[in-house]
């Protein structure tokens, strides 16, 4: 059967994925050749739900430093048309299909994902600056649409593909059983059926399988090369490598997109940055993520679910004795398939190879002209790179006081002269075990460690959020309060000046009730940010609740104060509001401010006068300073 004929009849079944309404009407709009932008953003308008998410992600930090964007058209003209329409199909997709019908289908890890691959598409796109970037953030958004569409249309038998959690490649082989095609040719077809121009979607449905396929399109490969590699990328965000890749494979590819290696770790991590802040922003869960140097230091070790057990390794042996007769056959008993030998004929050649290659141990003879074994045993414990090296002394003497002599030096153990390979091998195969002991304490030594680092940036962040208003990031009245007791602290041991101002907007509950919250919350945000730029860098602004704000004003007397007041007011005054139906409107605010005086018996007191203040300029009238 034909991929369109299975499209047909997937579709034939009423279940699949499909853009909203407004997202259908604007898909089919922009095939018009009469329409415009001003048309297109009049049918966004009519889902706020929609105009918010492309609001949202014009104004996210994906677009770069650029001023913030308050209406769908200004939003629609920084995007481009094109892409208002992409992401209008993914954003439209993302809102309807959080949950499903599939049991086993883990639909808040997909979305965080495809998030995550989106996102460093999107970053490949503007370090490469062949493609456009957000065309590249849609792709690897609806990258695997094709899963969401079987996991649509047959829950049942799509939930025993993930009984067992498969790896990708089982996946797909399990998908081919089933229905006779996988996700990635559902996702292509669906995406030309949506609209998305014909080499993106080709792209997506062969970008799995990139570094299996000859792809004789130079497009077609070089943007399903570019959705591999965002897939890699997704794919360590989430803590996951895949069974294709490692990670040097994943910077080789990289590299092939114009980010060398030494640049890739700089680039992954702001690739994790970016996607956490917009799980904020779309709502949808992302998990922890370490730097990058601390992945690729522990390798898959770090990724893997049992971080317990540290692999072997391979050992690395120096042999040193200078009779090469007895250095060959040191080789010939050292030879293991987990071993690598190393060999020195004298006390300097060991010391200069100990150094380069840093052996886990070294097996020596006592008696060698110029630095012999019981030398080299001392400069190697007085070395940092070499001190905790394991040495196996050889020696022709069994005698008590040389034996003393050895470990004294900072030999480990001893062999005499001759001896068996038995004697020799059981004594390495107990160093062994001793320096497997101690990687495995330096490995629990280092986890634990990355742990405490996550464990004190988490605490931090879970700080942070405790002090700090979600709506306009400025500091809460927790925050706010902590602080008013440190500068009165402050005032009275250095008898400084200090004094502090309330804010309200006036008339807010007007502008709820006419405009809908989610102005009215836009209009807070702006609120603060007129504040923050209009104070000084030694005031501090908070909001301490509902439209009240607080700004301590250190250093400042009640003339001072009453300056900033009113340039906060007349900021204020003057500004346009534009809510996100590009309406303009006019906001005013009243505010109360107060100075410390030895009178008042703490912070508190200080707040309540200024806020009578406030209570004082409310009933003059509002849009006024008063003061205490």
């Amino acid at each position: 059967m034909s991929k369109r004929k299975i499209i047909d009849q997937l579709r034939e079944s009423k279940k699949l994925p499909s853009p909203s309404r407004v997202a259908l009407e604007v898909m089919h709009l922009c095939q018009s050749e009469d329409a415009s932008l001003a048309d297109i953003t009049k049918i966004i308008e009519t889902d706020p739900a929609l105009t918010a998410e492309l609001l949202k992600y014009a104004n996210s930090t994906l677009m770069g430093s650029q001023a913030p964007v308050l209406s769908i058209h200004r939003a629609a003209v920084r995007l481009g048309l094109n892409n208002v329409v992409n992401l209008a199909l993914s954003f439209s997709l993302l809102s309807q299909n959080q949950t499903g019908r599939c049991k086993t289908f883990n639909y808040p890890r997909f979305w965080s994902r495809s998030l995550a691959q989106a996102v460093a598409a999107r970053s490949i796109a503007e370090v490469q600056g062949k493609y456009d970037p957000d065309e590249l953030f849609v792709c690897g958004l609806l990258a695997h649409v094709g899963e969401l569409a079987l996991a649509s249309v047959y829950p049942l038998e799509y939930a025993r593909i993930f009984n067992q959690e498969p790896s990708r490649m089982q996946q797909v082989e399990r998908e081919n059983e089933i229905f006779g095609y996988d996700h990635n040719e559902i996702s292509a077809e669906l995406l030309l059926d949506w609209g998305i121009p014909e080499e993106f979607a080709l792209s997506v449905g062969l970008h799995e399988r990139y570094e299996m396929d000859s792809i004789a399109n130079r497009p077609v490969a070089e943007i399903a090369g570019l959705l591999h590699l965002a897939q890699q990328i997704a794919e360590i965000c989430l803590l996951e490598i895949p069974q294709t890749a490692t990670l040097f494979s994943v910077e080789s590819l990289a590299a092939k997109f114009s980010i060398s290696a030494d640049k890739f770790s700089t680039f992954f991590d702001r690739v994790v940055s970016k996607w956490q802040e917009c799980s904020h922003i779309f709502q949808i869960p992302t998990q922890q993520c370490p730097l990058y140097h601390q992945i690729r230091d522990f390798g898959e070790t770090y990724l893997s679910e049992d971080t317990s057990r540290v692999p072997d390794r391979d050992l690395k042996i120096l042999a040193v004795d200078d009779d090469p007769l007895m250095l060959l056959n040191l080789q010939k008993i050292l030879a293991a398939q987990d071993r690598t030998i190393i060999t020195a004929e004298n006390g300097e050649e060991a010391l200069e190879k100990a150094l380069k290659h840093q052996p886990q141990m070294i097996i020596t003879d006592w008696r060698m002209p110029g630095i012999n074994g019981l030398k080299l045993c001392k400069i190697l414990r007085r070395t940092s790179i070499t001190q905790h090296v394991y040495i196996i002394m050889l020696t022709g003497c069994e005698a008590d006081d040389e034996l003393v002599q050895a470990f004294d030096a900072g030999a480990d153990d001893y062999v005499v002269k001759p001896f068996t390979p038995k004697v020799l091998e059981a004594r390495i195969r107990s160093g062994e075990r001793l320096i497997r002991y101690q990687r495995t304490i330096n490995f629990d030594r280092e986890l634990i460690q990355q742990y405490v680092s996550r464990l004190a940036a988490a605490n931090r962040q879970l700080l942070t959020m405790a002090m700090t208003d979600a709506l306009t990031n400025l500091p809460n009245r927790r925050s706010a309060m902590a602080r008013m007791n440190d500068a009165v602290a402050e005032a009275k041991r250095f008898n400084e000046k200090l004094s502090c101002i309330m804010i309200d907007l006036d008339h807010f509950k007007e502008v709820n009730d006419n405009y809908g919250h989610d102005s009215g919350d836009q209009a807070l945000k702006e609120l603060a940010a007129i504040f923050i730029s209009k104070a000084r860098s030694y005031d501090m602004v908070s909001r301490t609740g509902g439209e009240e704000f607080l700004v301590i004003s250190s250093r400042s007397d009640l003339t001072e104060a009453g300056q900033l007041a009113e340039r906060l007011r007349s900021a204020v005054h003057e500004h346009d509001f534009i809510l996100q139906d590009g309406r303009n409107i006019k906001l005013t605010i009243s505010l109360g401010v107060a100075t410390w005086t030895p009178d008042y018996p703490d912070g508190d007191a200080l707040i309540k006068a200024a806020d009578q203040a406030l209570y004082k300029a409310k009933l003059n009238g509002r849009n006024r300073v008063e003061t205490a």
